[in-house]
C-alpha cells in the first residue's frame, strides 16, 4: 500500500513592528531561576546538543543563500508531538536525533511541559508565547491516545476541519497569525487532497535589551562580507558599557541581556584572520559549555549591525543526514501510534525572518507537521565590534536553553 505523506515543515519569523506592544516602559522583576532536576537538567543539554547539531548541519547544506536562520525549540517540540504517534524503529531515530533515547515518551512529554511552562513567566519585561495544535481532516480517524498526550503535556488545540473548504487555509493561517502577534500570516497556501492532519507549534519571542542603544548614536558603517566585498550598514554603537565577554582561539563573544536577564543574544564574531566558515565546525555542545562558562565582565565599545534577514530551508535531507530516515520513508516510516493510516513525513520545512534593532529583537516560530494519508571585571576597554560575518543565538540563563540561532555573512 502506498503510504500517505506527512507533509511536515517549519515556518519561523522575527519581526520588528509585529505586535503594537511595548514592555520597555516595564520595570523588571527580579529574575527567577528554572528548578530542573537532574535528569530534567540532562534533558535540556541534550536539547542543547540538537542545536548545535541541527544548526551545523543546516550551515553544511546550506549553498545559496549568505545568511541563516532557525530555532532548535521550535523544531524540537513539533517533532516531539509527531513522535508521540511514532512506533519501533522510526520513534528511535527520532528520539535518538532530538536527544531523548535514553528517556521514555512520558519523561520528554513532562520535561516539555515544565520547562514550556516555566521559560513562560521568567521576565514580565519579555514577551514569550508557546501554542501548539492538531487540525484533522473531518472524518480522519486519529487515535484518541495520540490526541489526548497532545492535548494534556503540549497544550495543544485539537479540532476537525473540513480541508476540502477553500475557507480551511484561512482557519490554520489565521491561527498562526494570531499565536504570531500577526508576524506570520501565512503558513498553508493550499491543503492537498492526501493531508489528513496538521500539528502546528508556535513560538513568539520580543526581548527589549536591559541597555538599550542610542538612536542618535546609529550612524553608517562598513560591513565586510564573507565574499570580501562591503556593504554600507546602519551601525549601532555603544561605549564603555559593561558586558560579559569572552576570547577563545575561534571567536569573541559578548553577551547581550534582555530585560531582567533571563534571556540573553550572545554575538560570537571570529577571531581576526579568521573566516567564519572555518570556524563552524568548533561550535559544538561541548565547546559552547566551556565558552559560556568562560564569559566574564568586561568594558567594551560595541558596534552592532541593525539587521534583518529572511530565510526558508527544506529540511528533510538534514534530518536524515543527522539519523532521522524512517520517518520519511514512505515504506519503513511507522506512525501506527498516531492512526491506522500508512503515514509518512513529506516535507519539512523552515522559513524565517529577523530583525534586531536599538530596541531589542522580536521574535516567531511556527512549525507545521502536515499528515497526508567567571573573573572579575576587566579594567580594559575592548573593542566589539560585529563588522564581519558572525553567528547569534537567544538563549535562557539558568537552564541554557537556545529558542533560537543564525548565521550572518552578508548585509
Amino acid at each position: 500500500m502506498l503510504k500517505k505523506t506527512i507533509a511536515a515543515f517549519s515556518l519561523l519569523c522575527i519581526f520588528a513592528g509585529c505586535s503594537n506592544d511595548d514592555n520597555s516602559s516595564l520595570r523588571p522583576k527580579p529574575r527567577k531561576d528554572i528548578n530542573l532536576t537532574r535528569s530534567e537538567q540532562e534533558m535540556t543539554d541534550l536539547g542543547t546538543d540538537f542545536a548545535f547539531r541541527f544548526f551545523n548541519q543546516v550551515c553544511k547544506t546550506e549553498v545559496e543563500k549568505p545568511n541563516l536562520f532557525i530555532s532548535p525549540l521550535s523544531a524540537s517540540l513539533c517533532l516531539s508531538m509527531v513522535a508521540n504517534g511514532a512506533s519501533g524503529n522510526t520513534l528511535a531515530e527520532m528520539t535518538e536525533v532530538l536527544g531523548f533515547s535514553d528517556y521514555s515518551l512520558e519523561e520528554m512529554n513532562s520535561y516539555h511541559k515544565k520547562l514550556v511552562e516555566a521559560l513562560l513567566n521568567l521576565d514580565n519585561t519579555t514577551q514569550l508565547g508557546v501554542a501548539n495544535s492538531i487540525w484533522i481532516r473531518q472524518g480522519f480517524k486519529v487515535y484518541d491516545d495520540f490526541v489526548n498526550v497532545n492535548r494534556t503535556m503540549y497544550d495543544a488545540q485539537v479540532q476537525e476541519l473540513d480541508f476540502s473548504s477553500p475557507r480551511a487555509t484561512d482557519i490554520i493561517n489565521g491561527w498562526c497569525a494570531e499565536k504570531t502577534h500577526h508576524c506570520i500570516k501565512e503558513v498553508l497556501q493550499e491543503i492537498p487532497e492526501e493531508a489528513r492532519l496538521y500539528l502546528l507549534n508556535a513560538l513568539y519571542f520580543k526581548g527589549v535589551w536591559k541597555k538599550q542603544f542610542d538612536k542618535s548614536k546609529t550612524r553608517d558603517g562598513q560591513f565586510t562580507n564573507a565574499d570580501g566585498s562591503r556593504s554600507t550598514v546602519q551601525m549601532m554603537n555603544m561605549e564603555k558599557e559593561h558586558f560579559n565577554y569572552a576570547t577563545n582561539e575561534c571567536f569573541s563573544m559578548a553577551e547581550f541581556p534582555y530585560g531582567n536577564e533571563a534571556f540573553s543574544m550572545v554575538v560570537l564574531l571570529p577571531a581576526e584572520g579568521k573566516a567564519l566558515d572555518d570556524c563552524l565546525p568548533q561550535l559544538t555542545d561541548e565547546h559552547w559549555r566551556e565558552w559560556n562558562d568562560a564569559l566574564s565582565g568586561a568594558t567594551l565599545n560595541v558596534m552592532l549591525p541593525r539587521f534583518e534577514l529572511k530565510y526558508d530551508k527544506d529540511l528533510r535531507a538534514d534530518m536524515k543526514a543527522m539519523g532521522m530516515k524512517d520517518a520519511f520513508d514512505g515504506i519503513l516510516a511507522d506512525f501506527s501510534k498516531m492512526s491506522a493510516g500508512d503515514l509518512f513525513i513529506g516535507l519539512l520545512k523552515q522559513c524565517t525572518y529577523v530583525k534586531v534593532d536599538e530596541s531589542g529583537t522580536e521574535a516567531a516560530a511556527v512549525t507545521v507537521a502536515g499528515m497526508v494519508d567567571s573573573a572579575g571585571p576587566d579594567s580594559r576597554i575592548v573593542p566589539f565590534h560585529v563588522n564581519r560575518p558572525f553567528v547569534f543565538l537567544i538563549k535562557e540563563k539558568s537552564t541554557g536553553t537556545i529558542l533560537f540561532m543564525g548565521k550572518v555573512t552578508k548585509l
